[in-house]
């Protein structure tokens, strides 16, 4: 399904091959981002705005702080996405990639929605509406007639039910592998040069202004647009670009001019944060956001591709398959040690590092259980494996597995 020219081996520093060769730096991005939407959501325990749970003390630096990684961690993961559903579809049809994609990922986000987001939301009505109920009050109230009709909580799950719908619709390409060929020859054209790091700023520039100041960011499907112009915007330049070895080396060549544009943005951005606003978003601001958001994430890919190339490993092999499982368990296990550690009444640093440790320490745990039992994988995003190949995993290989094709690994995401 893949063009001549998606095949291209061209080297890029490291001896890494871009395009459809070897994507360990793609996997280790994947897996940075996910460790610092950790640390995002600990700083949202601390920071003033509103969130699930919090905690008794509040950092308001945190209010500029949370930008260094909020404008572009996701945009960056769902571009990642796109990617892995390139990869994966090199050798399916589109009914098969429906069927994969949804197999994958219904299981996971039914599952989330049902028994890892009730105790979150419980905890935080319990805070902040008054609910005095348990937890099994909150079950009965939650899912009847009266909590049904207000509003069926799905918190973090938002980011699996975009990644299943955005998959569905990126299908209709899989269908249409001409057409498909020819806009990401046109892409790769286009970002060959310079243009990697100036046509995305302007989309991102044009969709804010646009849709932002009107929709604003909601995380319900229905009425997002100005993030579905952005996340599924990222979604389909990565499925489209992925394969595209001009844009790869145009990202290595311009990751320098990327990262400063990236440094001098955030600074700026800080600083309009501080200022209580008192009118709608200019397109300065927006623009400045958007130089932050790609500039950053140009840069990011721009070394990836140059420094982690053929970075392979069980290191990186074990943490990408426990990626997707840890993401689903560690807000659920976040809001609950917020709420028990509370009382204790720690100093900021003690309780945010605690946090922190809670969080890995579970999440991890809870993929080791996981991985090892083929009844429960499919509800934690992992596919079910025949016995033998099921006890092989539960010890780390120690040299990569050579006779697998050399491709990102196209997890749930």
């Amino acid at each position: 399904m893949a063009s001549v020219g998606d095949q291209m081996q061209t080297k890029a520093g490291g001896g890494g091959s871009t395009g459809f060769g070897r994507r360990s730096d793609l996997d280790w991005l994947r897996v940075i981002a996910f460790g610092l939407l950790i640390l995002f959501h600990v700083g949202l325990v601390y920071a003033p705005f509103d969130w699930h749970a919090h905690s008794r003390h509040t950092e308001d630096w945190l209010r500029q702080g949370i930008l260094i990684t909020g404008p572009w961690r996701l945009t960056l993961l769902f571009f990642i996405s796109g990617c892995a559903l390139k990869l994966m579809s090199r050798k399916l049809n589109a009914p098969q990639v429906l069927k994969a994609r949804f197999a994958r990922l219904v299981p996971p986000f039914l599952f989330g929605v049902l028994v890892l987001v009730p105790p979150q939301a419980y905890i935080e009505n319990f805070d902040k509406a008054g609910f005095r109920g348990n937890l099994v009050d909150w079950y009965v109230y939650q899912f009847g007639g009266e909590g049904l009709s207000i509003s069926l909580p799905v918190n973090h799950m938002w980011f699996v039910l975009y990644i299943l719908v955005y998959s569905v619709l990126a299908t209709v390409l899989i269908a249409l592998p001409r057409v498909q060929a020819k806009i990401s020859q046109g892409l790769g054209w286009a970002m060959g040069s310079v243009t990697v790091l100036a046509l995305p700023i302007l989309y991102l520039t044009l969709a804010r202004q646009g849709l932002f100041l009107r929709y604003g960011i909601s995380n319900h499907l229905s009425t997002d647009w100005y993030n579905h112009a952005v996340s599924f915007g990222a979604f389909l330049f990565g499925f489209l670009i992925v394969g595209q070895d001009g844009f790869w080396t145009a990202a290595r060549r311009w990751r320098w001019l990327s990262l400063v544009v990236a440094v001098l943005a955030l600074p700026m951005l800080m600083i309009i944060e501080s200022v209580p606003a008192t009118a709608p978003e200019d397109a300065w601001t927006s623009f400045v956001f958007a130089a932050d958001q790609w500039g950053t994430i140009a840069a990011v890919l721009g070394f990836g591709v140059k420094y982690l190339q053929d970075r392979d490993g069980p290191v990186l092999r074990y943490l990408t398959q426990a990626v997707f499982p840890c993401y689903l368990a560690h807000q659920t296990i976040l809001v609950a040690a917020v709420w028990f550690i509370r009382p204790a009444g720690l100093p900021a640093f003690v309780e945010a590092s605690l946090l922190i440790a809670i969080v890995i320490g579970g999440c991890l745990a809870i993929y080791e259980v996981v991985r090892r039992f083929n009844l429960i994988r499919p509800l934690w995003g992992l596919k079910r494996l025949p016995r033998s190949t099921l006890a092989a995993e539960q010890v780390l290989e120690p040299t990569p597995d050579k006779t697998k094709p050399p491709t990102l690994t196209a997890e749930a995401a």
